[in-house]
């Protein structure tokens, strides 16, 4: 159903086309002659408030600052002591800080999704030992939820779209499980967020208008968050949100995409005003 180049990708279907650049994470939807740009799910919800996050990366900073101190190494090359402005460039050049967590996340959601891939090619939980140590407690987490749940593939790492909306994005999986059609969302956070709900209901808004509409025999019953953890442990919630509250976001953040354009078009005339006066 999709067919894979260099630079992008393509996935077909019966009403128009959904095309992703890897290189940009952008998003197209195709229907004919037209081409439209389509803003990711997981870019649209960036315009909810995320408060958590700031004490995180703050937590993460003097979490690395104090390590960089206690080893000795919080000094110039010439062995002064390292101003407290220029702590934080250290704790970022060393890897101890926000940036470094957050990377260590994405090799951790690789991690999950080849666990994912080999069960869905192979029939069974994947070998731990082919994994990194670092990641090994949250590939467990998912294998033991494989073996709780015995899901059924029916999609997986679906790239889906919306022409009537103008969004895209690929989800994970959709599978039969206990006689239900699933669409399973993988996580390595500790707790489930709005946003994670959000994303979901997304997903499956998208999957119906893909095969067709209301009356496709491709759909979800239901929306799971599957998070995995460190410890080898799962935890699995249920969806929480619908389409009409993901969309409710997607317009927020259209406007809030408006009036910041309005503002700097407003700001661009101001500075060529004051330039040519000059």
């Amino acid at each position: 159903m999709s067919a894979k180049t260099v630079e992008r990708e393509f996935t077909e279907y019966p009403a128009f086309t959904v095309e992703y650049m890897p290189n940009s994470h952008r998003y197209a939807l195709i229907r004919g002659q037209e081409r439209i740009p389509a803003i990711s799910v997981t870019s649209a919800l960036k315009v909810i408030d995320k408060p958590a996050l700031l004490g995180w990366a703050e937590r993460c900073g003097v979490e690395g600052a104090l390590r960089l101190e206690r080893a000795g190494s919080l000094i110039y090359p010439d062995g002064g002591r390292v101003a407290v402005e220029d702590a934080i460039s250290m704790v970022r050049q060393t890897g101890q800080g926000a940036d470094a967590r957050r990377d260590a996340g994405g090799e951790r959601g690789n991690a999950i999704h080849e666990a994912l891939r080999l069960y869905n090619e192979l029939g069974d939980v994947p070998k731990l030992g082919d994994f990194d140590p670092e990641v090994r407690g949250y590939v467990q987490g998912l294998c033991r939820w494989l073996l709780a749940s015995r899901p059924e593939p029916i999609l997986v790492e679906q790239v889906v779209g919306s022409m009537t909306h103008g969004y895209a994005g690929r989800f994970d999986l959709l599978a039969d499980i206990d006689g239900q059609k699933v669409l399973v969302d993988l996580k390595t956070a500790a707790r489930t967020y709005v946003e994670q709900h959000l994303q979901i209901a997304a997903y499956m808004h998208a999957l119906v208008e893909c095969h067709g509409g209301e009356d496709s025999e491709v759909y979800a019953d239901k929306g799971l968050i599957l998070l995995v953890g460190a410890d080898g442990t799962f935890a699995a919630h249920d969806c929480r949100a619908d389409a009409k509250d993901f969309l409710a976001v997607l317009a927020c953040n259209r406007a809030v995409a408006r009036v910041r354009n309005a503002l700097n078009a407003a700001r661009a005339v101001e500075k060529q005003a004051v330039e040519a006066a000059a």
